[in-house]
C-alpha cells in the first residue's frame, strides 16, 4: 500500500498495553495500520501513520458450520489482492447475506470463476482424498491458519473451479478465529448441497 513500515516495538507495545487493560480469556485482537489523517479525497496526508490497536470478546466457533456461495467476486488482479485492508464492505454484504440463510460465512469466486475464500476465512476442498486449497494467485488472503494447514498436511495449492463445492468429498474453512472449521451445509444460487 505504499506505507512506511511500522514499528514493530511501538505494535508490541500497544498490543501488551490493550491486553493489559482489557484482560479476557477469549478475545480477538485487531492491529490497524494507515496512512495516518488524511484530505478528505483519494490523497493521501503527510502527518505520518497512524497505529489502532484493539480488543473484543471473542467465543470459540463450533465444530462445523454452514456457508453460502454469493454472485459477487474477488478481484484477483484489483490493486487490493491478497491485501488485508480495512476496505469491508465487500465483505459486510457477503456476510448478511449468509446470515439471512443461517449461514456464518460467505465464499467468494474470483473473476475467472475460481474459488478464492470467504469473507475472513480461507477455503480447503478434498477431491479423490487429496487436501487442496486456492492458490495465493487467485487473489485471496495468505491466511496464518492457511499457511499452517497446508505446512502440517502438505495440501496442494491448486487452482480451483467455483464448482468444486459442489463435487467436494469434505469442505472445512481456516481462519486465527475459526481454528479449523468444518463445512456441514452449503447454500448457493442453485440451493442447498
Amino acid at each position: 500500500l505504499g506505507l512506511p513500515e511500522p514499528d514493530l516495538d511501538e505494535a508490541r507495545e500497544a498490543c501488551a498495553a490493550v491486553l493489559a487493560a482489557n484482560p479476557m480469556e477469549h478475545g480477538r485482537l485487531r492491529i490497524t495500520y494507515t496512512g495516518g489523517l488524511s484530505p478528505l479525497s483519494s490523497d493521501r496526508g503527510d502527518t505520518g501513520p497512524t497505529l489502532v490497536v484493539a480488543l473484543g470478546a471473542a467465543k470459540r466457533r463450533p465444530d462445523s458450520t454452514a456457508v453460502i456461495t454469493v454472485p459477487w467476486v474477488r478481484n484477483e488482479r484489483g490493486a487490493l489482492a491478497g491485501l488485508k485492508t480495512t476496505s469491508y464492505a465487500e465483505n459486510v454484504l457477503a456476510l448478511s447475506r449468509a446470515h439471512e440463510h443461517d449461514a456464518t460465512e460467505a465464499l467468494f469466486a474470483n473473476t475467472v470463476g475460481a474459488l478464492c475464500e470467504g469473507t475472513g476465512s480461507n477455503v480447503f476442498v478434498v477431491l479423490d482424498g487429496e487436501l487442496h486449497t486456492p492458490t495465493l494467485a487467485s487473489g485471496c488472503l495468505a491466511g496464518i491458519t492457511r499457511a499452517l494447514t497446508i505446512e502440517w498436511t502438505g495440501a496442494k495449492e491448486t487452482e480451483l473451479p467455483y464448482d468444486v463445492l459442489d463435487r467436494a468429498e469434505e469442505v472445512f474453512l481456516t481462519s486465527s478465529l475459526r481454528d479449523v472449521q468444518a463445512v456441514h451445509r452449503i447454500h448457493g444460487e442453485a440451493g442447498e448441497r
